[in-house]
């Protein structure tokens, strides 16, 4: 099948949309589905220029896809043509972890999301005009393409009557910030919580504290960037503090500050960068968590210290994908918006997918908290 697709020929290349072929011969456990509309993730940006995968150009990206089911495999048994879906990262199925429900931490993750084809083969669904192979399978779907395929398991069903091109951030971005809230920091009534980095990913996490029981919201959210106008959202969604990290260059102090020396109880870092992590190592209160689920350079490294970090009992975490299982916390986070109680759907702003560059360079100033592409 000849179809429209955001191509990357090379580390650091413009997005580019062009003619690929898509593979019609799905295996067995494998859907094609028509895509409607495609979030913008910082990840998807960063790995357009990422030069230490081998074989990851040329390559097309993006992993927060919504459309509609076309056709499906002889083993798929939970979806068929016509279905809304959205479409998250995938997993193996089999391991200790996806057994448990736990699949952002499957054993085979890296290599299923972040290889070079299909999850376990290496196979690729793309093609140029010409037939020389196009990278496919970014976070099991490279969904920056008017077709593309991708496993069952990475699928989740959603009503018919859905807008497709409002709820496609929630197979990441959005989903991560509200996972790292609810299922990691679990605040269970402790004093404060600290979200670094109000774009989509930390608005989601604040948001998710109105989605605790009453008994268990922290007394104090405190939201920290360095967009005045982003932190102005962080009030509207449920921060009670905000700190402007270009006014106030030592975080550790703010934080201290606000908390009268007594630290952070649990905090979420949506940058990715050291200095923010160390600094919120060092405002953590005794027995404090801080959850990093921002990436940036993937050779950067935090350094906590041993000392400090026994006499606290302080805890560094990771948090992929929000810690969820998504075929239940996707729909969970659709029910709560359809209440008016997690209103992420006001961060978007879709842009048609020969917009790209615009929404790129929305993304990368402050002015878009949530790009999406839209292919019709």
């Amino acid at each position: 099948m000849l179809t429209d697709a955001l191509v990357n020929v090379e580390p650091g290349a413009s997005f580019k949309l062009q003619k690929i072929n898509v593979d019609e011969n799905l295996h067995e456990d494998e859907v094609l589905i028509k895509t409607k509309a495609t979030g913008v993730c910082h990840t998807d940006l960063n790995f357009s220029k990422e030069d230490s995968i081998p074989e990851l150009f040329p390559g097309v990206f993006g992993h927060e896809g919504a459309g509609t089911i076309v056709s499906i495999g002889s083993a798929v048994k939970t979806l068929a043509p016509g279905d809304n879906v959205l479409i998250s990262y995938t997993s193996c199925g089999n391991c200790s972890n996806c057994k448990s429900k736990a699949t952002s931490f499957c054993k085979t993750w890296e290599e299923a999301n972040f290889g070079v084809g299909r999850f376990p083969d290496g196979s690729k669904a793309y093609s140029s005009e010409d037939g020389k192979p196009i990278t496919s399978h970014f976070f099991g779907q490279s969904s920056f393409s008017r077709y593309c395929v991708a496993s069952e398991r990475s699928v989740v069903k959603v009503p018919d009557d859905a807008d497709l091109s409002l709820l496609a951030p929630l197979g990441c971005g959005i989903m991560t910030g509200a996972g790292a809230m609810l299922n990691v920091v679990k605040p269970a009534g402790k004093g404060t919580v600290v979200v670094v980095g109000a774009g989509a990913v930390g608005l989601a996490a604040i948001m998710a504290v109105k989605l605790l029981p009453e008994q268990d919201r922290p007394g104090t959210v405190v939201a920290v960037d360095i967009v005045a106008s982003r932190l102005e959202m962080a009030k509207k969604y449920g921060a009670t503090h905000v700190v402007n990290a270009e006014e106030e260059k030592d975080l550790k102090a703010a934080l201290m500050k606000l908390t009268e020396d007594e630290g952070v109880d649990g905090s979420i870092d949506c940058t990715g960068i050291p200095e923010v992590v160390n600094a919120l190592l060092e405002a953590a209160a005794k027995r404090g968590i801080i959850v990093t689920v921002g990436v940036g350079r993937l050779d950067a490294t935090a350094s906590p210290n041993i000392f400090k970090t026994v006499n606290s009992g302080r805890v560094y975490t990771g948090c992929c994908m929000g810690s969820c299982y998504p075929q239940e916390f996707i729909p969970m986070l659709i029910d709560a918006s359809k209440r008016g109680d997690f209103p992420f759907t006001e961060l978007i702003k879709t842009f048609p997918v020969a917009d790209m560059d615009k929404a790129v360079c929305g993304v990368h100033d402050g002015t878009v908290i949530k790009a999406v592409l839209t292919w019709e």
